[in-house]
């Protein structure tokens, strides 16, 4: 379990590995565009949808991205400090091994796929883009200037008029609203 500090030195913590060029996974080979960025502990996520669909739209989606937003941040030991989740993409703000974030994002998005197929009825033919986008976080600064972003692109995407109105995104979390659909980890300032 991680333990919570401030955080400088939570990008100091267990979650730090070695950097190693020749440590790449597989699985950050074929779904990031930068595979050289392997290391670090927290980054900025965003992962689309085949062709911008708004898969969004559709009854349960959300739900359904939610479900396996949690069930992966624990397998992989992962803290989520914030998301959002639209229509045709989703943004994460995350920390974990920079090493397990190619097996998470893998897993999540093979899941959801399979999922929403059956049990949906969309997505014959995938749902989401080949590839994800990470950036690595590496001052409070910044995590704080990325969590603005995502908190505001359902206003900005004229889906709520305030931050704290969109109920899939981490905005009202930072708030004090509880029960709410993905567990938020605030602890790290």
């Amino acid at each position: 379990m991680l333990r919570i500090q401030p955080f400088r030195q939570v990008l100091d913590s267990r979650f730090r590995r070695e950097a190693r060029p020749d440590a790449i996974h597989e699985s950050d080979k074929l779904g990031l565009r930068y595979p050289a960025q392997n290391s670090g502990n927290c980054f900025f996520v965003t992962s689309t949808f085949k062709d911008w669909s708004p898969f969004g739209e559709t009854d349960g989606f959300y739900e359904a991205l939610a479900e396996s937003l949690n069930f992966y941040s624990v397998k992989y030991n992962a803290r989520i400090s914030g998301y959002v989740l639209m229509p045709t993409h989703i943004h994460l703000v995350i920390f974990i091994d920079g090493q397990e974030l190619g097996n998470l994002m893998r897993d999540f998005k093979k899941f959801i796929g399979q999922k929403v197929r059956h049990v949906l009825g969309i997505g014959s033919a995938g749902i989401w883009m080949s590839r994800y986008d990470r950036v690595e976080l590496n001052t409070e600064k910044v995590l704080r200037e990325k969590l603005e972003y995502i908190h505001n692109n359902p206003v900005k995407s004229g889906l709520a008029e305030f931050p704290n109105d969109w109920f899939w995104s981490s905005a009202a979390d930072y708030s004090g609203r509880e029960d709410r659909p993905v567990t938020v980890w605030k602890e790290w300032g």
